[in-house]
């Protein structure tokens, strides 16, 4: 087994590795919506339906097939602030108030009072939230966690290398693990889904110390990540610190923390993503003969890769060159 409990600041002990090695066998289908029914005081599905922003008809295959769903739920927590437990296991529903953020806190909620407060919510009730997703969620987790690899991070979570491999390609939010860490760590949702302590519209709110220490890690704040810095010298290419960039950067750029890497030649800082490895066209970092240089690289229409130096092309020997990744941003100094 991994040591987890030498490396996960403060989060694993035998209960919660657990509960974090299984998928959630929680409430689903009619048990649900009737919970979200008496949640909102609402008279019918068709009022669910309007608030929720989900046809009839899909809230009738959730309860066919006792689907729980999961981002839904998610939204409604992040958005109300009601318990998270309570939605999907029905725990403690006398002390939920889905009004509490409104002004006053005490009404007694219907659908037309929730129609009426819905820009206090603190996060859309009727569509989803534009959620981080694929390796922004799986880096943030291995961060947060402490792990060295991936593969630890299989173990600890039970999930398999093609559901990573998937939710990484098409940038899948991983709702019901999202909510088992949750669950087991009590690390915030908002944390979670999106690497913020506080919700934007709301005034800021300083962390408590039992949320900050499931969520320390080397850099001042949980959204800002260091990435290695490198320098290339003389074909040498050596390490000489970190770089600090913000969760919304690496979004943007779609960078792992874990993997990728920054390189500083002469005036220019070269983000390097090494998943990009296939020659397509643009600014590679590459190594000949273990000299590294970034240079511009091309696959021309007669299938061979090209180095392009001005107007001038080059055969690209694939027998004694290595891609180590491609340039995804440049800055620059002027």
């Amino acid at each position: 087994m991994i040591d987890h409990k030498n490396r996960i600041v403060k989060l694993i002990d035998e209960e919660t590795e657990l509960l974090m090695n299984k998928v959630l066998i929680c409430d689903g289908g009619k048990m649900v919506m009737e919970r979200l029914l008496r949640l909102f005081n609402l008279r019918n599905r068709v009022e669910l339906s309007s608030l929720i922003g989900v046809s009839t008809g899909s809230i009738a295959t959730w309860q066919t097939r006792n689907t729980t769903p999961f981002e839904l739920l998610i939204r409604i927590h992040l958005a109300t602030g009601v318990d998270l437990d309570f939605l999907l296991f029905g725990n403690n529903e006398e002390k939920q108030n889905v009004l509490k953020f409104c002004s006053p806190p005490d009404q007694i909620p219907d659908f037309a009072t929730i129609n009426q407060n819905l820009k206090s919510f603190r996060f859309s009730i009727t569509q989803p939230a534009n959620y981080d997703g694929g390796k922004i969620i799986i880096d943030r987790l291995v961060t947060l966690f402490r792990l060295k690899s991936r593969v630890e991070f299989r173990e600890l979570t039970s999930v398999s290398e093609g559901s990573i491999a998937s939710w990484q390609t098409r940038n899948v939010t991983p709702f019901e693990l999202l909510a088992r860490v949750h669950l087991a760590t009590g690390v915030p949702m908002l944390f979670l889904c999106f690497g913020k302590h506080e919700y934007p519209s709301r005034k800021p709110n300083k962390l408590s110390e039992s949320t900050a220490e499931y969520v320390q890690n080397p850099t001042a704040t949980a959204d800002i990540y260091k990435l290695k810095k490198f320098s290339i010298a003389h074909g040498k290419k050596t390490h000489i610190g970190d770089y600090r960039v913000s969760h919304d950067f690496l979004k943007d750029c779609g960078l792992t923390i874990n993997t990728d890497f920054i390189v500083k030649a002469e005036s220019s800082t070269y983000f390097i993503n090494t998943d990009i490895k296939t020659v397509t066209k643009g600014q590679y970092l590459f190594a000949i003969n273990d000299n590294y240089q970034i240079g511009e690289l091309r696959q021309l229409p007669d299938g061979n890769t090209y180095l392009i130096d001005g107007q001038d092309q080059y055969p690209f020997n694939t027998d004694i060159t290595k891609i180590h990744g491609k340039v995804v941003s440049i800055l620059q100094s002027v």
